[in-house]
């Protein structure tokens, strides 16, 4: 919640063979390191299982920007192969139907659009030309044609206005909704197949191509994204080649809506006999918590039958086997993700793979045989693996994008768990710093994860809200609860915080360090707290309600959370947790607001926040940036020009980073200024 040109195989840059070893003698981890690492994700396996496309995103401090190209690499092994180099994104690889073609989305543009690739060699060809850009789209299962979603057109008076810059506002009116069209391979031609008064989203076609599922929300409104709906509308056949523009774009087809539920409902899947959809259903109350459930629904109608009512974990979007028996999906389970299988008709789920790590993806080859997911623990990044489906879950490892991490100092990790004041056992994990020596207390700090409702895993800690070796290389403890409400524990551990905000979450939390304490770990006199969007509105609860921390930092947090309620995007999901609006639940929302109890803070804290943040807005951190100000507690407010709820410019996560680290070791350690291993 609140938590890129291409060339031809012979001159393609290649990446490190798995398995590739350093020999430079390990050095410290710094920020710089962590914006170094390369994000390996999206791993894409051929229909044919004989290769997977996937793609490696690396930070530009130059450019101050991210760029993502495509790779691709063998299944049985071999130096992966990069095949788009643009300077910008290259994003979502999928391959034909055929095997023969990869379609992707790149940003090399003015705007966003569908390109085409030969991974065997040849240039980019672009396919689509949306005046407003390409944000998804799926191959039919011809491969004759591909389905996309991009926002409607301006209207010529839209554009006058534009260009005049008569551009007022109106709230919760003028939207520009998304489309679905379809385009022809062959004849570049795209005729518009989904137009109503909403937003759509996930196009998906029946075997036969003949129709499509999506999914629908009332407008682009996050604080919608709880009323989803998935719908089944008929798709013309492909205009011929001698058709008119204006037989090309006939008026679309009449839609119908699949289920009727208020809850949410997403990610449709087609059966392969295209009888049947598989999705995910949060049935009950719009806009309502808890974990979305595994469902299928008969396409002609009836009423949805829940798959294995009794799993307890968040799946993701399914995928059938061949034969329409199984269903194959991935769940974070506590602190790591697992790979399951569901029988369609008796709802058994099997858990095909036993990682202490992130697994991401899951696609599977076309006999079922061969799955690509991508994988990271603690000490290793994401790379692409593969791995048999029959038999022993035993991944195979087929890239090596950051073998730079091999000559870097990494601290060890441990899952701790403990009990709370009310006695439910809470986990989390625990990264020592490099040389930890038993009954030594060390430097520690609480990092807090957003969400509510997120979780801190076992993947590699490379990114700017959780560089844990960087810490580690400077002699602290990293520790990471979940406290209730974390999504990976069950759904009656997810709601425990319903109404409960700055009571239960807050003893987890504090009873983590405690154990920590009692264990000798960490030392009392040398605690920080920091965390960023819930993470944030925790910390700025806990410098309210305790002093035993000697600094903190508040990143993008809720702090009133009456004036939050009305200035954010997403108010039916406060109501879920605060039991309504703020004017009908005073007392709930007084109760759980960091600024209602301001005059007891004393903690120096550092508060950073995007200026462009919709989900938490500015006004937030102005308020506990004044509220500590007049009660002469030591405080500095930094706001990220242009950054939205999460910081996306290379420059300001390693301005954050640094800023974080230095804020901690004056206040902590009272170390004056950055130290060399956080700076260089």
């Amino acid at each position: 919640m609140f938590g890129r040109s291409s060339c031809v195989l012979a001159v393609l840059v290649v990446a490190g063979s798995a398995g590739a070893q350093s020999a430079a003698t390990p050095r410290p981890f710094t920020a710089d390191d962590v914006l170094g690492v390369r994000q390996v994700a999206d791993a894409q396996i051929s229909p044919d299982g004989k290769w997977v496309a996937y793609v490696v995103n690396s930070a530009d401090l130059k450019e101050n920007a991210y760029d993502a190209d495509i790779w691709l690499v063998a299944t049985t092994g071999g130096p992966p192969i990069r095949i788009t180099t643009s300077k910008k994104n290259d994003n979502q690889p999928r391959w034909s139907p055929d095997g023969k073609k990869l379609a992707f989305i790149s940003a090399r543009g003015e705007r966003p659009q569908l390109f085409l690739i030969s991974p065997f060699g040849g240039e980019a060809e672009p396919l689509s030309e949306s005046k407003t850009g390409v944000t998804s789209f799926q191959w039919s299962p011809d491969g004759r044609r591909i389905a996309f979603v991009a926002q409607r057109d301006l209207t010529a008076d839209e554009e006058r206005r534009q260009k005049e810059k008569d551009d007022a506002i109106v709230v919760d009116k003028d939207f520009r909704l998304s489309r679905v069209s379809t385009i022809d391979v062959a004849t570049r031609r795209a005729v518009e197949v989904v137009s109503g008064e909403y937003q759509v989203a996930d196009p998906q076609w029946s075997p036969d191509g003949k129709r499509l599922a999506y999914v629908s929300t009332p407008t682009p409104k996050a604080d919608d994204g709880g009323l989803s709906d998935v719908w089944v509308v008929d798709v013309p056949a492909a205009p011929a080649a001698g058709d008119s523009a204006a037989s090309a774009n006939p008026a679309a087809p009449r839609a119908r809506r699949l289920v009727e539920n208020e809850g949410a409902d997403n990610a449709p899947r087609w059966s392969p006999d295209g009888q049947r959809i598989a999705f995910l259903t949060l049935q009950g109350k719009a806009g309502g918590l808890g974990l979305p459930r595994l469902a299928v629904i008969p396409v002609e109608g009836g009423a949805p039958r829940v798959i294995a009512p009794t799993f307890d974990y968040p799946a993701s979007a399914p995928t059938w086997s061949a034969d329409g028996r199984t269903l194959y999906f991935t769940a974070p389970v506590r602190t790591g993700a697992q790979l399951f299988a569901a029988d369609v008709a008796g709802g058994t789920v099997r858990q095909l793979s036993d990682v202490k790590a992130m697994m991401s993806g899951a696609t599977i080859s076309r006999d079922g045989q061969m799955a690509a997911v991508t994988l990271s623990d603690v000490q290793n990044p994401n790379d692409v693996h593969v791995v048999p489906l029959r038999g022993a879950w035993k991944p195979v490892k087929l890239s090596d994008h950051n073998p730079q991490v091999r000559s870097l100092t990494l601290g060890r990790s441990d899952v701790v768990r403990w009990k709370s004041k009310d006695g439910l056992e809470v986990e989390g994990v625990l990264v020592y710093p490099i040389g930890y020596t038993a009954g030594r207390r060390y430097p520690t700090v609480a990092f807090i994860h957003g969400g509510p409702a997120g979780v801190w895993n076992q993947g590699f800690p490379a990114g700017w809200g959780n560089f844990a070796h960087v810490w580690a290389s400077n002699g602290w403890v990293s520790f990471f609860p979940n406290p209730r409400g974390s999504v990976a524990y069950g759904e009656k551990f997810l709601l425990a915080n319903v109404r409960d905000w700055g009571k239960g979450d807050y003893d987890d939390i504090q009873t983590g360090l405690d154990t920590l304490v009692a264990r000798g770990i960490a030392d009392p006199d040398k605690l920080a707290q920091s965390g960023w969007s819930y993470g944030g509105y925790m910390t700025a609860w806990t410098v309210t309600q305790t002093t035993r921390f000697k600094a903190a930092m508040v990143g993008a947090g809720l702090t009133n959370m009456y004036s939050m309620y009305s200035t954010n995007d997403l108010q039916r999901v406060l109501e879920g947790y605060f039991g309504g609006e703020p004017w009908n639940e005073e007392e709930a929302y007084k109760r759980a607001s960091a600024m209602t109890y301001i005059k007891q803070a004393k903690t120096p804290t550092l508060i950073l926040h995007g200026q462009a943040d919709l989900r938490v807005p500015v006004g937030q951190a102005q308020e506990l940036y004044m509220g500590l100000k007049k009660n002469n507690v030591p405080v500095e407010l930094v706001f990220y020009p242009r950054e939205p709820h999460g910081l996306q410019e290379p420059r300001h996560q390693l301005d954050k980073m640094r800023r974080e680290y230095d804020w901690f070791a004056r206040h902590v350690l009272g170390v004056g200024g950055p130290t060399r291993t956080v700076q260089e």
